[in-house]
């Protein structure tokens, strides 16, 4: 991962001085809104990183997971989870969800998730609402669930078949994918993301490779790093309120990150902190 200092000068003054609405459109990206407060959300941090991405004029948020710690108490889990929605709404931006493993609990939790959330339905049988994909102009965008009950950090066959069908019926050059767990963790969660399994990771990643994804933009470990396999990015953006897991060189620093996607299939991914500062920029294509 490459810091501010370190960043194309020129890119930066490109993208300070260019005005909020210059890419044809831009999505926000936020992973990790949770505590350990009776709410088991963050709320103070997270309406701080909300109201700097309202300001952005975003057309829509993808939230990577782990928005509350979760319950195994089926009303007081549902009631985390209401407030959380309501919190977003009242900024009146669209928004995608996926889970972590804090929303999942318990047995139940999956059908929680889905009776506060209304997400895409096209997802693999067993999995609605928790693994999905939408197109947005020039861009497809996928949902994977890392969280899957009882099998923690490991995709299973259904999820890979649906992905596998999914990406060759996409028609978009765009490919976004998001996850809770890193494939490639970097700090805490080591040997408990999607590298426990690192069989079925490969084979995600050389699915990614094959079907030109660009980026994958995952949570779990509450920091931000960026760093790339394969020719495709990991972003971990888990900045969202959790509590920091690295000093802040390292990363740990309350974080967001906002792409801007172009017609011509360029797209600008900015990562900032909770005061809407610049900490990393970088460009990709089709």
């Amino acid at each position: 991962m490459k810091i501010i200092k370190n960043i194309n000068i020129a890119l930066i003054v490109f993208f300070l001085i260019t005005q909020p609405c210059f890419a044809d459109f831009r999505f926000a990206v936020l992973g990790d809104t949770r505590d350990y407060s009776s709410d088991g959300i963050n709320v103070r941090v997270m309406k701080a990183i909300l109201e700097k991405i309202k300001a952005e004029n975003v057309d829509f948020i993808i939230i990577t997971g782990d928005m509350i710690t979760g319950s195994t108490k089926t009303d007081v889990h549902r009631n985390r989870l209401k407030k959380w929605k309501s919190l977003v709404e009242k900024y009146k931006m669209p928004f995608y969800v996926g889970v972590g493993n804090h929303e999942i609990e318990s047995e139940a939790s999956e059908d929680i998730v889905r009776s506060v959330f209304e997400m895409p339905e096209n997802g693999p049988s067993g999995f609605k609402e928790l693994i999905y994909s939408f197109d947005y102009k020039n861009a497809h965008f996928i949902m994977l669930d890392t969280a899957i009950f009882n099998s923690f950090h490991a995709l299973g066959r259904v999820q890979m078949e649906w992905l596998e069908e999914d990406l060759e019926k996409n028609q978009k050059g765009l490919i976004f994918v998001f996850g809770h767990d890193p494939a490639y963790p970097v700090h805490s969660h080591m040997g408990s993301s999607l590298d426990k399994y690192s069989i079925q990771r490969d084979e995600l990643w050389s699915l990614f490779e094959q079907y030109k994804v660009r980026v994958y933009f995952c949570g779990h470990e509450h920091l931000y790093n960026r760093s790339m396999h394969g020719g495709v990015y990991q972003v971990i953006t888990a900045g969202g309120g959790a509590p920091l897991a690295a000093p802040e060189k390292k990363g740990g620093f309350y974080n967001f990150v906002v792409v801007e996607v172009k017609d011509d299939g360029q797209a600008l991914i900015a990562v900032k902190d909770i005061k809407g500062s610049v900490k990393d920029i970088f460009n990709i294509e089709y």
